[in-house]
């Protein structure tokens, strides 16, 4: 359901608490007292069949006796069979949304889950927004609501608090308020049965009042829905996330080292990534980097300096910087000769050690002079309330530089407790993140680093590495298809290598032989040292990829290694089993991992890492969410340390580049494929020269689909959390001229041609679309003309060859809002193009997939002296909603189009 009705949710005039109560310590008590004595200004009715008023209200018997309509309704008495009949008289009042407290559901209610499944049909039936069961409620300070059960006055704020589990939140509340620390909203889920995280990142993404959203989170439902809601307002607004449950483990046995290593925390960080938000640790932390993201610039890098009067807290912010993978910034050549004889310390280095007793001034030249290094990408400034030294008067000058220098970000950390009280609230006032202890501060920096890390990830451009290429997707699609219908759940070692040759990815010369002469003859094609194993599936299963395994050097080895692994062969069920038969591979070279696992939560993941017997020994891998571009797929490299130590040697550097083009090449194939549940690649041998897989495996998802589809109404195939291209929606169009030319939607990669097409486009053309005369052309914001969410925006350009390679004319853009109702659309064309055809066959295509997608209604807003577009839109049916001083806002109304 997404925002639909939230607004009525959290904006209520009306509200009936249902079960108020005169009892003090009952939840009916409790969430009354709190809505009546906070000042909020909208109409709190209480309904209780046993009181005539509650807490000095007169009561009503029942919720269809309050004349009024209710926009929110609280149900506050115990939860039982009882419910079912409250819940169908608040559908039956047309109430726009439901708080259900129930604590405990779980554990105190009989028969929970049947429970749970009534109310989501009774939810749905009406249509109304249900919070809960087992929800703490919601408070919304600005507007001084309350619907919650905690019972202290929370401020007004700007931070957006999402909380899953309903009794941790009491404590984080009940810190926060200690601390002083203001929401603009706090929210506790409960069972999320209807409202969840993605709901409410939409409804805080578009919230003025909300400038961070921080969500404490146990799991997530679905992934895609998620995914694609994070991704949406990761540019516009910190999503700090804290993840409890880090070590728990599946309840499924994976059958491959990828299935067994791509465990659920893993992926969830992988997910984190990609959706441009940031994870931390603790809780404590979760207000700390939210605090300090609203109040200063994001770091640019991870070098740190540090400005401090004692070496001894330095020395342990240093331990806790490396720890976490920052850097200690390396002062330049040019800072070091202007800090000698500025700054009262006998050695210029980082930690720069001023004095004990350092005065204001010598902490205002040193944090001058370190501000303006190119190498210092922040700076962290110590105070220890040694004698001498006056912690209020140094907060005041770093507030004042601060201020003067806002493009790096300034952390401080006054130690001690009513020494410097004085000075961490000066700081607090300008604005100054501070911190009680060095490890915060430093852990802090490093979110904040890793935040823009992230974000810069969603900005790369990648290159096209595979540009027109084309897989033998039907071969490997057969192969699948064979194995799903004789209901194999695992495919034997050559389907799995024709399926890898099939996407371009080699696998090493393999022969297999069912009786000796067979084998002598596959030997003397590839001659010894050789190796033999089992390809059977039953193996398989309990050895994991094969697993029995033989080096063998001559003739004699090979034929009593061939009868021995017939024999194991025939113990387990797999007489006819063949035995396959490869080189040996003396090359020197290393053993790489990649792999993939059908996670249930944001489902297809791919794995990478150091390969052969140590993949699990060392755990040095990392996991991404396909569909991957070369971009994505050098960041899931970097993260190993196999990678960075090959980057080392120059020699490398062409099949390093040959290995990146190999991961992008299986995501697409795990992209293309809903019947895998697991893929093992591994090892995955490199050379200085070239890449071959030496084992794969390939484990089928039974409830998964039996071939590949296209559904209807959906971009994004089901097995993954983000869209990938929707290379299906091409379509070949002729101008009014001749000219042949292609809609396709855009590309990350049509970065620079974005920019062309706007560097063309006149004054005029610009401001009719942009309805402002010049449009910035910096990396930045052209990255979000290409880089789009399938899943949400409809992106489509009109292309013509231009000598050997092309270019972009036109564009037009569908943003759909959250509910997938209505769309805006906005299109542009370039001048030399215009009146050919091009934004008629742009927004004629767009229409047709729009509605093929559920949008229900397009809007468009047009200026008034844009005559030519107001006439085009007349031809495709829009008509005139109303006209403002300088524009026409039209609509086409999908549901009675033709």
């Amino acid at each position: 359901m997404s925002i639909y009705n939230l607004e009525y949710f959290f904006n209520p005039k009306r509200i009936a608490v249902i079960g108020a109560d005169d009892k003090p310590g009952t939840i009916g008590y409790t969430v009354f007292r709190n809505l009546i004595g906070e000042g909020y200004r909208g109409i709190v009715y209480p309904v209780n069949s046993k009181y005539d008023s509650v807490q000095g209200v007169e009561a009503y018997k029942s919720l269809s006796d309050i004349s009024k309509d209710i926009d929110l309704a609280i149900i506050s008495k115990d939860c039982d069979s009882n419910i079912i009949d409250t819940l169908e008289e608040c559908g039956q009042k047309g109430v726009k949304g439901v708080v259900l407290f129930c604590p405990d559901f779980r554990t105190k209610v009989k028969e929970a889950m049947q429970l749970e499944e009534k109310i989501e049909e009774i939810h749905r039936r009406y249509g109304f927004r249900l919070l809960g069961p087992n929800t703490l409620g919601f408070i919304r300070p600005g507007l001084n609501i309350n619907a919650s059960l905690f019972r202290r006055k929370l401020n007004k704020g700007t931070i957006a608090l999402i909380a899953q589990s309903a009794t941790l939140s009491v404590a984080l509340l009940d810190r926060a308020a200690d601390k002083n620390i203001g929401f603009s909203y706090f929210v506790s889920l409960g069972s999320d049965i209807d409202i969840d995280c993605a709901d409410l990142i939409d409804f805080f993404g578009v919230d003025p009042s909300t400038r961070a959203i921080v969500i404490y989170m146990q799991s997530i439902k679905n992934g895609r829905k998620f995914m694609t809601s994070a991704r949406s307002f990761a540019f516009s607004k910190p999503i700090v996330i804290v993840k409890s449950g880090k070590f728990v483990e599946s309840l499924e046995i994976a059958l491959t080292h990828s299935g067994l290593l791509a465990g659920e925390d893993k992926v969830y960080d992988a997910a984190f990534k990609r959706a441009g938000a940031v994870r931390v640790d603790e809780t404590l932390d979760m207000f700390y980097i939210t605090e300090t993201l609203s109040k200063q610039r994001r770091p640019r890098g991870k070098r740190l300096a540090i400005i401090t009067n004692a070496g001894a807290p330095a020395i342990t912010a240093v331990d806790s910087l490396l720890k976490l993978g920052g850097e200690l910034a390396v002062f330049s050549e040019d800072t070091t000769k202007e800090l000698e004889g500025n700054v009262p310390t006998r050695y210029i280095r980082n930690p720069l050690d001023l004095v004990s007793d350092a005065t204001p001034s010598d902490y205002e030249k040193a944090l001058r002079i370190v501000l303006k290094d190119r190498n210092v990408d922040a700076v962290l400034v110590m105070l220890t309330p040694s004698l001498g030294v006056s912690p209020e008067q140094t907060a005041e000058t770093i507030a004042k530089i601060t201020k003067e220098n806002p493009y790096k970000p300034v952390l401080t950390n006054w130690m001690g407790a009513e020494l410097v009280n004085a000075g961490r609230e000066i700081l607090n006032r300008y604005g100054i993140p501070t911190f009680v202890t060095p490890e915060q501060a430093v852990r802090t920096f490093m979110y904040m680093y890793r935040y823009d890390f992230n974000l810069k990830l969603l900005l790369e451009t990648p290159q096209t590495i595979l540009q027109d290429v084309q897989f033998q997707t039907n071969k490997a699609e057969e192969i699948l298809e064979k194995a799903v219908n004789e209901g194999r759940p695992i495919l034997t070692f050559f389907e799995a290598s024709e399926i890898l040759n099939a996407y371009g990815i080699p696998v090493i010369l393999t022969r297999k032989a069912d009786t000796i002469d067979e084998l002598k003859k596959a030997i003397s094609e590839i001659g010894y040292p050789i190796v033999l194993k089992i390809d059977t599936p039953k193996i398989i299963h309990k050895f994991k990829k094969g697993g029995v395994i033989l080096d063998v050097r001559d003739e004699l080895e090979a034929v009593e290694g061939f009868k021995w692994l017939k024999k194991i062969a025939e113990q387990h069920g797999d007489s006819t089993a063949s035995v396959i038969i490869q080189p040996m591979v003396i090359t020197y070279g290393y053993e790489i991992a990649v792999g993939a696992k059908k996670d249930p939560t944001f489902g297809a993941v791919v794995l990478f890492g150091t390969g052969g017997n140590l993949l699990e020994a060392l755990e040095d891998y990392s996991i991404g969410l396909p569909p991957l571009n070369q971009t994505l797929a050098r960041r899931l490299m970097e993260e190993t340390k196999i990678y960075r130590y090959l980057t080392k040697y120059p020699y490398y550097e062409d099949v390093l580049k040959r290995l990146e083009e190999t991961v992008v090449r299986f995501s697409y194939l795990i992209s293309d494929f809903p019947q895998i549940k697991e893929f093992d690649i591994n090892p995955l041998f490199i050379t200085d020269s070239e890449i071959f897989a030496l084992d794969c495996s390939i484990i089928l998802d039974k409830r998964a689909p039996k071939k590949k589809a296209i559904v209807k109404g959906e971009f994004c195939p089901p097995h993954l959390s983000i869209c990938p291209y929707p290379v299906h929606l091409y379509k070949e169009v002729e101008l009014k001229d001749g000219t042949k030319a292609i809609v396709r939607p855009v590309k990350a990669e049509d970065e620079t041609l974005i920019a062309n097409l706007l560097g063309r486009c006149t004054e005029r053309t610009i401001s009719l679309r942009f309805f402002q005369r010049a449009i910035d052309l910096r990396h930045e914001n052209l990255v979000k003309f290409c880089q789009v969410d399938y899943d949400r925006n409809l992106a489509f350009v009109c292309v013509v060859k231009n000598g050997e390679g092309e270019k972009i004319i036109g564009d037009v853009r569908l943003s759909r809002d959250p509910d997938g109702v209505d769309a805006d659309m906005a299109i542009l064309v370039e001048d030399e193009y215009q009146g050919k055809g091009v934004g008629k066959a742009l927004c004629s295509y767009a229409i047709e997939v729009a509605k093929d997608l559920g949008v229900k209604r397009i809007w468009m807003d047009i200026l008034r002296i844009n005559t030519y577009m107001l006439g085009l839109a007349e031809r495709l049916g829009f008509t005139r909603h109303h006209v403002e001083e300088d524009s026409v806002k039209v609509l086409l109304n999908l549901d009675n189009s033709s």
